[in-house]
């Protein structure tokens, strides 16, 4: 008791000196005895936060009972560490728990001013309210992104590592168009209770600007991060109608400095918030320059545009007559050189022209364009055609047909050597409106064609609902045609069925001389292709294409070899006819090998009868006989030659008996025998039965 009193009388003028201050100032003054774990207020700090009894002095413990559960960790090994000699002060920001259960920050702050054996005996110091208000965001209760600046310097400076989120609801703007702010507001408090009640010591929020949370991961692995995501995520959906997606960046490996860290977490976010929603993405530094690469071209593209077009030239890619290759049209494409990094492809540059509404200007430019020089080459030859491509936003343009009836008379051009391509892969769902603007245009001469046909939205029902006067079927369906018969037919019943509603088809892609033979045959109307020509500027397309049509000559010249292409291919698909043809008809059919007496071939009706569906590898007299080694039939040969040669025979064990026709044949230029086999005995069970 005596030395209690002794630790008493060493701390009154401190208590003193602080309630004088105290009465003229806000915040809670106090001195802490290190040693006896005690703590001596100057006002009272009771009347406020529930401590358990009415007074100025508290031990520790009892100072902790209302620190908020989610700091009273960190700030209890604070304490600890004073109690310890391993520091002098503290510094400390944490939430203190009021009487009426609502939590509230504050900063606490305390010096050492006297030492017992080298280590802090008293503390001297106070708790302010005031001195992080405005560093606290006012409906969650959270920490604002001031804070989070401050944190992250010191996390760099002790070289720390781990993963900072940034968390956002997804369309967080609608919900509250839809349910109001108050309903957003209580969605945000939500998702905040939720992330903090699943991190850890180590680990902080804070509240950023709109939706969007901050939380720095300290010392979190990948996988951990991806785990914290995942139950935020499943805990919000199941409470409330909301998703929320998240971006996260690796310290110090992605970024050792304060803002480029929050750019890269929010370029992630955006990330994951334009590929689906409700996903977590992890931040990459190569997708991060293709980013600020697109945002580079953007800005370019608008001061090209400014510039009267700067940078931008009309290529020209050559359209053949498929029966004798001669050139009959060209299309225009739009080609455009960056002045920071090159040629840029038009797969690069047009969806961002779509995006940002300048494919109006752009498309505009590129119609009179292609008009002026269609004028120009129909002076050489009169027939000449161009094709000119048209996205969906000119086409919902109001001021579109304006555009193109401006262009044709401005370029003294007719509206029938314009056909406009638009592609297929737009969704030309809204018929009435699109087969209005056509018939307009049609009016006027101007045709339409479907690009990219076959690819995209739609099937070959475009061909009923929409009034358009050409279909391209697109590259992909011709590639390596010669090897296999699905694009083969495919592109076959697209072409028979365009012409038969008197529809135009265009076959683009075609880039080898198999290709063409096989093409030809088709019968589509033009052609499009490397074979015959890349796209080309003005002159060049003028030096390597116009003469040649001028004198009525192809392209490319005949080549022989087509012949022999095709040839093979017809053989191919003669003879899948010719199995097509065996497979209808009552007879067994089947070829084996003269020597092995391997199974070739056997049709649909003797599969039928035999089981042998599966015949690869078996023998004849395994499938027809049911025996382990040939017949007399099979060993004796030499009966067979040009002619067939007929015999009955009856199946071992059944009453089953057929006739048999059997002569010696080529297949795939080796001996074999066919055979032709009636089933007498089925015959006569039907006769029978009539």
């Amino acid at each position: 008791m005596e030395r209690k009193q002794d630790r008493r009388r060493l701390l009154e003028p401190y208590i003193e000196m602080l309630s004088f201050w105290g009465e003229s100032i806000e915040d809670y003054l106090f001195v802490l005895d290190v040693k006896e774990q005690q703590i001596y207020f100057a006002s009272c700090i009771w009347e406020k936060y529930a401590l358990p009894f009415e007074g100025i002095s508290f031990s520790v413990e009892e100072l902790l009972s209302v620190v908020d559960m989610k700091d009273r960790k960190r700030v209890r090994l604070s304490f600890e560490d004073i109690e310890r000699g391993k520091k002098d002060e503290l510094i400390l920001e944490y939430r203190m728990v009021d009487r009426t259960a609502k939590s509230s920050w504050v900063h606490f702050v305390g010096k050492c001013v006297t030492y017992e054996n080298e280590k802090p005996s008293i503390i001297v110091g106070s708790i302010s309210e005031n001195a992080v208000s405005k560093r606290i965001d006012q409906l969650t209760g959270l920490r604002n992104q001031t804070v989070l600046e401050k944190s992250f310097l010191e996390i760099f400076e002790k070289n720390k590592s781990g993963y900072f989120l940034i968390l956002g609801i997804d369309d967080f703007k609608n919900v509250n168009d839809k349910y109001g702010r108050s309903y957003g507001n209580d969605q945000l408090k939500r998702l905040a209770e939720i992330i903090e009640q699943n991190i850890d010591y180590e680990g902080q929020i804070y509240r950023l600007d709109g939706d969007k949370f901050g939380v720095n991961l300290i010392g979190y692995a990948t996988e951990s991060v991806k785990a914290f995501y995942h139950i935020v995520k499943a805990s919000f959906s199941v409470q409330t109608d909301c998703t929320v997606s998240a971006g996260a960046v690796c310290y110090p490996d992605d970024a050792n400095e304060y803002h480029r860290l929050y750019q890269y977490a929010e370029d992630a976010l955006k990330h994951a918030k334009r590929h689906g929603k409700n996903r977590l993405f992890f931040f990459s530094i190569d997708e991060y320059k293709e980013h600020l690469f697109f945002i580079d071209l953007r800005e370019e593209l608008f001061e090209s545009i400014k510039n009267d077009f700067e940078g931008f030239h009309v290529y020209y890619q050559p359209v053949v007559r498929n029966e004798d290759g001669v050139l009959i049209k060209a299309e225009a494409l739009m080609r455009w050189k960056s002045k920071q990094y090159g040629e840029i492809g038009p797969e690069v540059f047009i969806p961002i022209l779509e995006q940002t509404g300048l494919i109006l200007d752009a498309g505009k430019w590129i119609l009179e364009k292609a008009m002026e020089q269609c004028y120009i080459w129909r002076k050489t030859i009169p027939y000449f055609r161009m094709n000119i491509n048209l996205s969906y936003i000119q086409l919902k343009d109001k001021k579109i047909l304006d555009i193109i009836f401006h262009s044709l008379e401005k370029s003294q051009l007719p509206g029938e050597a314009v056909i406009l391509e638009v592609t297929e892969s737009i969704q030309l769902q809204d018929y009435s409106y699109f087969n209005l603007l056509f018939y307009q245009l049609s009016k006027k001469g101007v045709e339409v064609s479907i690009d990219d046909f076959g690819t995209g939205y739609s099937s070959l029902g475009y061909l009923k609902e929409l009034s358009v006067d050409e279909i391209k079927i697109d590259k992909c369906f011709v590639r390596q045609i010669q090897n296999g018969e699905y694009n083969f037919r495919l592109i076959k019943n697209m072409i028979e069925l365009a012409h038969s509603v008197n529809i135009r088809v265009c076959v683009e892609g075609v880039e080898t001389i198999e290709e063409r033979s096989i093409l030809k045959e088709l019968l589509p109307d033009v052609i499009q292709g490397y074979y015959f020509g890349r796209p080309e500027s003005p002159e060049q397309f003028e030096k390597k294409f116009l003469e040649r049509a001028q004198q009525g000559k192809p392209i490319v010249e005949n080549n022989k070899k087509k012949v022999h292409i095709t040839n093979k291919r017809l053989l191919e698909r003669k003879k899948q006819n010719y199995k097509r043809l065996l497979d209808e008809l009552d007879e067994i059919i089947y070829v084996c090998d003269m020597d092995t007496h391997e199974l070739y071939y056997i049709n649909k009706r003797g599969k039928k009868l035999t089981g042998a569906y599966e015949y690869t590898d078996k023998k004849c007299y395994e499938i027809f006989q049911m025996g382990t080694g040939p017949c007399q039939d099979c060993k004796d040969i030499n009966h067979l030659n040009g002619t067939f040669y007929v015999k009955t025979r009856k199946k071992e064990g059944t009453d089953i008996c057929f006739s048999v026709k059997e002569k010696s044949i080529l297949w795939n230029q080796k001996p074999a025998r066919l055979g032709i086999a009636t089933d007498i005995w089925g015959e006569n069970i039907k006769k029978q039965k009539e």
